[in-house]
């Protein structure tokens, strides 16, 4: 018996001098979201107390879009701003139309008139001339037929009264011929007097708008128009919902109270991603090893197994040369079962064995 018991001392002795396990304080801590006001306005509802716990989804906040408002009221009042112009430029539009319209309707009666009295003096002028021209031809045929008897009186004494009537004809012809071509050019100057003055009245509304800058009006309204319809559809009221599971931390807001865009409304501790900071010794960080399971010891006497985070490879180098003192602060997440929910920030024990 004395020699089994010398043998057991010795065993445990060795097995301890091989591993000496510490406690060390912990905190446990999770990583946080952030939520953060979605735009300009004010707290109008809120459902969440520090400490709750929330599911990915649930509405916490409720924030009425103040800054979305006034651009509905900017947007509507510009619009209103451009229909009165819009209904100005058009009267006036309509009233310098009906004036230029009357004026130019009058040129071109007129011209019309004058167009008729000349196209009835072309009529006049050339029944004129084709008259002389049959006088003309009737006379040379008969001129050309007539069979001479021999007329010793007409050959001393010769009768010019023929030659006279048929040289003023010729004249008179010469004279109708040269007023048709005047005739014809003033008329072409009419008709085409004509066509411009029915293009100007055809053209003159678009051009009287486009002075009036109307099209212009119409597609600021027509731009207004959308952006309005555009801002009406968006939710004056901005839900903010918690993106993880989690706990909520301290309110940074109360209802009622005016928010801007990217203001903290609360922080979420994310329950899925725990983990407790432990600060070791840099003479024991030297010693871990990545992954290194350790003992956790919660309040009510609840253990659970963490696992060490990954050690910088420049703390084991630079270990030597450090201070009795220094410490730094190690990570240990969740192994195997899951731990107990508690409070953010609840201390614990970390055994760790080095």
């Amino acid at each position: 018996m004395t020699t089994l018991a010398l043998v057991l001392s010795v065993v445990v002795t060795g097995s301890v001098a091989r591993k000496n396990t510490q406690n060390y304080l912990g905190v446990l801590k999770a990583e946080v979201s952030k939520l953060s006001a979605p735009a300009d306005g004010i707290v109008e509802w809120l459902d969440v107390k520090p400490g709750q716990v929330v599911l990915p989804g649930t509405e916490l906040f409720i924030i009425r879009d103040t800054q979305l408002e006034d651009r509905i009221r900017k947007a509507e009042l510009t619009l209103d701003g451009f229909r009165i112009d819009l209904a100005a430029a058009m009267a006036r539009s309509e009233l310098e139309l009906q004036q230029r319209t009357a004026a130019l309707d009058t040129a071109a009666f007129e011209t019309e008139l004058t167009l008729t009295g000349l196209l009835q003096q072309q009529f006049q002028h050339n029944f004129e001339s084709t008259a002389l021209g049959d006088y003309l031809n009737l006379f040379d045929a008969l001129a050309s037929t007539e069979v001479p008897p021999l007329n010793l009186k007409s050959l001393a004494m010769p009768d010019k009264s023929q030659d006279y009537d048929r040289l003023r004809a010729m004249i008179e012809r010469s004279d109708v011929e040269n007023s048709l071509e005047a005739l014809q050019t003033r008329i072409d100057l009419c008709e085409e007097r004509l066509r411009e003055l029915r293009g100007t009245i055809e053209g003159l509304p678009a051009r009287l708008e486009a002075a009036h800058r109307i099209p212009v009006i119409q597609t600021s309204i027509e731009n207004t128009t959308s952006e309005l319809e555009e801002l009406k559809s968006l939710e004056a009221e901005r839900s903010v919902s918690s993106p993880i599971y989690g706990m909520a931390g301290v309110l940074r807001v109360q209802e009622m109270e005016t928010v801007a865009r990217g203001d903290l409304l609360v922080e979420i501790f994310d329950r899925d991603r725990e983990f407790v900071t432990v600060n070791l010794p840099m003479s024991v960080v030297a010693t871990l090893k990545s992954d290194q399971h350790v003992k956790l010891h919660f309040p009510n006497n609840e253990e659970r197994e963490g696992k060490i985070d990954s050690i910088p490879p420049q703390l084991v180098a630079e270990q030597d040369g450090s201070k009795a003192d220094d410490t730094f602060p190690v990570k240990v997440f969740s192994v195997g079962k899951p731990w107990p929910t508690l409070p953010i920030g609840s201390a614990l024990e970390v055994s760790i064995e080095h």
